[in-house]
């Protein structure tokens, strides 16, 4: 199987510049390293062991044990560092000295984890998923563990119970767990129907990922019935959990597919995207009272819980500007708003670590898809763009964690890695 932007690559010669770091035998260990960094999809992270207080989940031991060996494949003369490379070491280092300055060593310990997750699954993908057999590799399991979680979200539904949490449950309880009482419209129940979970730690980070994968396959496949089959596979597994995080995901998703195709002829299409997205923005900020309202409201598919997410930016806004530069660390407040209910990645990240670390985190991000100058991007460089974009606008309304945060990681290290494959000196336009 093949995958555009790799079928002339495929039948040439190595590039030199990348020949002498990539022997038979750390090649074969690039190829374990993919599902290692994936099988978090499909394995709850309710499986987890304690160490010394460490909670250790599959997805986290892996990592561990891969990341150094990342790290010294990344610094050899073959490969070439890039500014997301350095960014992420960086955040990293934010991250734990934020949290430690905040509120003390027990906070710089859960910085130490939370960046192991994100940062160490970027470093790890970086060094991992660059040929075009890896990544190839990467998109067939992410098609099979989408697949799989598909078929468990909709037992979730048809069965009424989250067949995968409850059985985690009896096996490994852990108390601190999402739990629901069947009684919450907002978590387990919407419109008469169970909302689908899966093997993810909410019925949103389950819904998002689906947006995710299909930015991926879609851009991927080689064929319009491919294409069909897995949009409409992963818009109708979206549904599943009755989410507006993940219809504007999808949204997202569908819409940029179309504009590609529609302009694919040219070359200005995505400046122009992205100039006509940030006029939008400046005209809802110019014509509207309370700009943040406004995107709040109209991106959820029921009204009160945009204002709901409304009153927690405010209520955690007035908590970050008490200490914008590091943040509170890993601290209890004693206020729901606070301690639980924080729908928002970026408030989070304010709320933990300050406003410049939330800045960095977004400059990851953007660093990671920069265009090389002189080459066209191809559809699979496309596809990972888009699932960062998904990944920072869904953010406002999500706050991710467990997998679905190292997921934005590995996501944020392919891209990286795929701009690093075409500034080896890749002759093929559509790479």
């Amino acid at each position: 199987m093949s995958y555009p932007g790799y079928a002339l690559l495929a039948g040439q010669p190595r590039i030199r510049a990348t020949a002498a770091g990539f022997h038979s035998t750390i090649l074969q260990r690039g190829s374990l390293a993919v599902p290692l960094l994936l099988m978090g999809i499909v394995l709850p992270s309710g499986l987890q062991v304690l160490i010394a207080g460490a909670k250790l989940t599959p997805t986290r031991i892996c990592l561990l044990v891969l990341l150094l060996p990342a790290v010294a494949r990344l610094l050899q003369p073959s490969r070439r560092l890039l500014l997301s490379d350095g960014l992420a070491g960086t955040l990293a280092l934010a991250m734990v000295a934020a949290a430690g300055y905040a509120a003390g060593p027990q906070s710089a310990f859960s910085a130490v984890a939370e960046a192991l997750d994100f940062v160490g699954a970027y470093f790890v993908a970086r060094a991992f998923v660059l040929e075009p057999s890896a990544v190839q590799q990467f998109i067939r399991l992410i098609k099979a563990f989408t697949a799989i979680a598909i078929c468990v979200a909709l037992v979730d539904v048809l069965t009424g119970h989250w067949i995968v949490r409850e059985i985690m449950a009896t096996l490994m309880p852990q108390p601190e767990a999402f739990v629901d009482d069947g009684t919450s419209s907002a978590d387990g129940v919407r419109a008469g129907l169970r909302r689908a979970i899966s093997t993810f730690d909410h019925p949103i980070l389950y819904g998002v990922f689906c947006s995710l994968t299909a930015a991926i396959v879609l851009f991927s496949a080689t064929s319009a019935i491919k294409r069909l089959s897995w949009a409409c596979l992963c818009l109708f597994g979206g549904l599943l959990s009755l989410s507006s995080a993940a219809v504007l995901g999808m949204v997202v998703v569908m819409s940029s597919y179309a504009y590609e195709r529609l302009l694919r002829r040219c070359p200005w299409r995505w400046p122009l995207l992205w100039t006509g997205a940030g006029m939008f923005l400046l005209a809802v900020t110019a014509v509207t009272n309370n700009p943040l309202s406004w995107l709040l409201s109209h991106a959820t598919l029921e009204p009160q819980t945009g204002f709901y997410r409304l009153m927690i930016w405010d209520a955690v806004s007035a908590q970050v500007w008490q200490s914008p530069l590091t943040g509170a660390g890993f601290v209890t407040f004693g206020y729901y708003l606070l301690d639980r209910t924080v729908d928002s990645v970026w408030l989070v990240t304010s709320l933990h670590y300050g406003v410049p670390v939330t800045i960095l985190l977004i400059v990851l991000n953007l660093s990671a898809v920069l265009p090389v100058p002189g080459r066209r991007p191809s559809g699979i460089q496309t596809g990972f763009t888009i699932a960062c974009m998904v990944f920072l606008f869904t953010g406002l309304t999500v706050h991710f964690w467990n997998y679905m945060w190292t997921f934005w990681g590995i996501c944020i290290g392919v891209r990286a890695s795929l701009r690093e494959w075409q500034m080896l000196g890749a002759q093929d336009e559509r790479f």
